[in-house]
């Protein structure tokens, strides 16, 4: 099988390490794309000719949604795909970041009935998180980088409800560290995986601290599910 990852910054990816674990010697390549601007994107014909799957990360989610066919519904209204199969000259799209995150706050709110978000963020990962959390009826507050004053030094001590387990989701780009300040009951989830920042500064301020490697995993086992069920 032949995949591949577009998107950029690329130098911190897991993916090719995860999906060789994965496949094994089913794998036969995994390319890296790694384009500064949009416009330097080869066109869709390029990869489906030369790839079986595409992995698309921040920030090029978007830049194909236009020229394929996405089968769910739920993932038309997203209006970002992060996973490409090439099929007999027809492209098809989902985004295995919405499965992943569903699963995981399932999981949250089973463990934690009275559960609210502070998501920080407004980009795609951010209407991921809003529209898996309207879904499974948690409450949402959201930061956006171009509105929220101060952003970088955000105080989360105000939202803090000792009724209620506060789950704040970063949902930034790798260009964002949290200074913030915290109450120290929160559970952190960053869907940053390995990101150095956070993991020496976080684990102390919070309850816990969690990065995106758990959902690196869920979504790359969804991928594998959706290029299976094309290929076939």
């Amino acid at each position: 099988m032949k995949l591949g990852l577009l998107g950029y910054p690329l130098n911190h990816s897991l993916s090719p390490e995860l999906y060789r674990e994965l496949l094994g010697s089913q794998l036969t390549s995994y390319e890296l794309f790694s384009f500064e601007e949009d416009d330097l994107i080869p066109p869709l014909i390029f990869f489906g000719q030369r790839l079986d799957g595409l992995n698309i990360t921040s920030p090029y989610k978007r830049h194909f949604v236009h020229e394929i066919e996405i089968p769910s519904s739920l993932v038309k209204s997203l209006g970002a795909v992060n996973t490409l199969a090439f099929i007999s000259g027809k492209t098809f799209g989902t985004n295995t970041d919405l499965l992943a995150v569903v699963e995981i706050l399932t999981n949250y709110s089973q463990d934690y009935p009275s559960l609210q978000i502070l998501l920080l963020g407004d980009g795609v990962m951010a209407k991921v998180i809003e529209l898996a959390a309207q879904d499974l009826g948690i409450s949402v507050r959201q930061f956006s980088r171009k509105l929220t004053p101060h952003f970088e030094q955000l105080d989360l001590r105000p939202f803090h409800k000792s009724d209620s387990q506060t789950l704040v989701i970063n949902a930034c780009s790798r260009q964002y560290v949290f200074n913030g300040f915290t109450h120290g009951d929160e559970i952190f989830w960053d869907l940053n995986y390995a990101f150095i920042p956070h993991q020496n500064t976080l684990p102390s301020r919070v309850k816990s601290y969690q990065d995106g490697r758990e959902m690196l995993e869920l979504q790359a086992r969804a991928a594998l599910k959706f290029w299976a069920k094309y290929k076939a």
